[in-house]
């Protein structure tokens, strides 16, 4: 399956971003001592995509009109890097980068493929990094289920899922019901029904054909919009589209 540069990108700016917002005041809880936090990936991957992606030169050369530095303590460059880092790799360097030696890193990482979890042990860079080979949505409730919930879950279905974006709106009402901050994908073709069921503002990187690449984020992980909503408009333009937030119709209970 061919994995969009752009989604993947606009993916882990956002994620990076988010990701930062909710470890910094863990870490500053630390004083001496070490605190957790726990990262989940739903469709993670192995960990390193055959690169340098396209745009990402134009990214790091345009660093300096980006307010968010997040994403750039994991792809620092001036190169581009090949491979390039997976989300969840990209996770785990803004976690260290934000938390430094006191904040210890919990990783669960999930593939449907077991081949692909075995290729991701070569990924591991820190933390305690867990491989796990399960369906994405039975993998996402059992994680849940834990006594200790995760502190972040990206929540990126796979395109060919065939149950469709039902199960995605199910995870992020789940997710907002017991309030764990996630970030979920999806396509912005036909998506508004699920918009207005979950709730929250998606922010969408759209296409001039008009396909494009939306995420939203909630459980509490929607504050961090703040730390990036100048910056998609660059970051749009870089990638050949233009940033479209796509409110829900439902305004009654839109958050």
């Amino acid at each position: 399956m061919t994995v969009d540069h752009r989604a993947t990108l606009w993916n882990q700016f956002i994620l990076a971003a988010a990701v930062a917002r909710l470890a910094l005041p863990v870490a500053e809880r630390a004083g001496d001592d070490l605190v957790y936090f726990s990262y989940t990936d739903t469709h993670a991957g192995a960990g390193a995509l055959p690169g340098p992606l396209p745009a990402v030169a134009s990214v790091i050369e345009n660093h300096s009109r980006f307010a968010n530095r997040a994403w750039f303590s994991a792809v620092p460059g001036p190169i581009p890097p090949d491979p390039h880092p997976g989300s969840w790799v990209v996770a785990g360097r803004v976690l260290g980068a934000v938390g430094g030696p006191q904040l210890a890193i919990e990783m669960d990482v999930n593939d449907i493929e077991p081949a692909v979890m075995e290729a991701a042990k070569a990924a591991r860079e820190r933390g305690w990094v867990r491989l796990w080979s399960h369906d994405w949505f039975l993998f996402l409730r059992s994680r849940l289920n834990r006594p200790e919930r995760p502190h972040f879950v990206f929540v990126d279905p796979p395109p060919d899922d065939p149950r469709g974006p039902a199960y995605g709106v199910d995870a992020a009402i789940l997710m907002d019901t017991v309030g764990v901050p996630y970030m979920l994908s999806y396509p912005v073709s036909d998506c508004q029904a699920a918009i207005d069921q979950v709730g929250r503002t998606g922010l969408e990187l759209v296409l001039p054909d008009g396909s494009g690449h939306g995420v939203l984020l909630g459980g509490g992980a929607e504050t961090a919009v703040l730390d990036v909503i100048s910056d998609l408009r660059v970051l749009a333009e870089i990638l050949g589209g233009a940033f479209v937030p796509r409110l829900p119709a439902s305004v009654d209970y839109a958050i």
